[in-house]
């Protein structure tokens, strides 16, 4: 969403966080998406520059529908501001739809410049705090979009319940709710009233520890859910208006997909999580998910993944119930040179039967995700015996269905060549065709 002078300038210092968490905390905001207002006009001053010689304020004449517009399309402070205009602006920041991001609410000065003293840090997210609980209660609803990023929420556990029940009780409908950590340790627990912001549309969470849901009425739900971005927990799907989910360098030990006839996409990209012995290993479960078109980045040795009740291991064989025929579109990251991964690939392949573009990133095989150890069959150099290849028999996507084929980082060692002269055989006659 912004870069790190930007970050730097509401109060995020780098300097006073460890190396993990100032890594977690820069990759949790460079993902976020981009708000929909900015507070740069680079037209202001030449349209201030051409105001009318007859002082006639032809703008306050439009149509309210046009103000409107005008007004929704301004960050939260300068919309508020519009109601001293005139008197046709009185009231209509209160009749759109409010849109509030944080950043926007710090005074000019300190969005300007970096703050010098520790003081200015400690002092600067709770006049922000303070400014976005008087702007959610001035504003009678609905919330269109909100951006909550810039407060480091262990210090406002008040605050940040108290948001979540004006948002569910004004329509919040974007939400961006990010806690700016301070530390690496991600134990602060989510307000439970999340889940009555039953009108959401889209989510994007960071740094926070989910609640248990045990205790939750059943009727707890985002009915109307599309796209969401959580980081740092188990996830499990069920919906029928969710076609979206994305993890970017999240914590995610679990996706379950249990039931999600509107799912198209499954992004993911450093999607780690916990396994046996300090490994980082995340399950990926697939049940019902009918329109699913786009999955990955899968990653070999880090991602188990389970289709239905199966859990796709070397040698599994294609069969009704261990392939997800609708994905088109397939990134799988492999480290070519450690032959426990390198096997797992055709069992990947053959569970997603017509895929037409797959992208394969090809990994160092000498950097090891977590502590799993000496990588058996492997010595580290590039090397791993074509009969791999040859044995792993035929795969219906590369035999008639791949299209496209895109190669990241590959190195040309001969581990790499090998599996794209194994690709280019099988899929010659499909090529051919097309």
């Amino acid at each position: 969403m912004e870069d790190v002078a930007e970050m730097l300038s509401r109060g995020f210092d780098f300097s006073l966080m460890d190396m993990s968490t100032r890594t977690m905390m820069h990759q949790v905001y460079a993902s976020l998406p981009p708000p929909p207002t900015r507070t740069a006009a680079p037209l202001a001053s030449a349209a201030a520059a051409r105001a009318p010689e007859d002082g006639i304020d032809r703008i306050s004449r439009l149509p309210v529908e046009i103000l409107r517009d005008i007004v929704s399309r301004l960050p939260a402070k300068d919309a508020a501001r519009t109601t001293a205009l005139a008197k046709r602006w009185r009231r209509v920041w209160h009749s759109v739809p409010l849109v509030l991001v944080d950043a926007h609410l710090l005074p000019g000065r300190a969005r300007a410049a970096r703050p010098r003293r520790f003081m200015d840090i400690l002092t600067a997210p709770r006049g922000v705090a303070d400014a976005v609980s008087r702007a959610l209660a001035a504003h009678p609803g609905p919330f269109r979009c909100v951006y909550l990023t810039g407060t480091p929420m262990d210090a406002h556990r008040a605050e940040a319940t108290l948001w979540l029940q004006l948002l569910a009780a004004k329509g919040i409908q974007d939400l961006v709710f990010v806690n700016r950590a301070t530390k690496f340790a991600l134990d602060l627990e989510l307000p439970a009233t999340l889940f009555k912001c039953s009108s959401l549309t889209r989510l994007y969470l960071g740094c926070w520890k989910f609640p248990g849901t045990a205790a939750l009425p059943r009727v707890a739900a985002f009915p109307y859910l599309q796209e969401t971005r959580p980081q740092f927990l188990c996830i499990r799907v069920q919906s029928s208006s969710l076609r979206c989910v994305e993890v970017c360098a999240g914590m995610v030990p679990e996706i379950t997909v249990v039931h999600a006839s509107r799912l198209e996409r499954i992004l993911l990209w450093e999607a780690w999580g916990f396994g046996p012995l300090n490994n980082l290993i995340s399950r990926i479960k697939i049940g019902h998910a009918p329109k699913l078109r786009i999955l990955g980045f899968l990653v070999a040795g880090m991602h188990q993944l389970e289709i239905g009740n199966t859990i796709i291991k070397v040698g599994t064989k294609a069969s009704p119930s261990t392939t997800v025929p609708s994905v088109k579109m397939l990134g799988v990251q492999v480290k070519f040179g450690a032959r426990n991964e390198a096997r797992m690939l055709p069992s990947f392949l053959r569970c997603f039967p017509n895929v037409e573009t797959l992208y394969v990133q090809s990994e160092d095989p000498e950097f090891k995700i977590g502590h799993r150890g000496p990588q058996p069959g492997s010595s580290g150099n590039g090397k791993l015996d074509l009969k791999l290849w040859e044995e792993a028999g035929p795969i219906e996507c590369v035999q008639r269905h791949i299209k496209k084929l895109v190669l990241r980082e590959f190195r040309g060692q001969r581990c790499d060549l090998d599996f794209l002269k194994f690709i280019a055989e099988r899929a010659l006659k499909s090529w051919r065709r097309w």
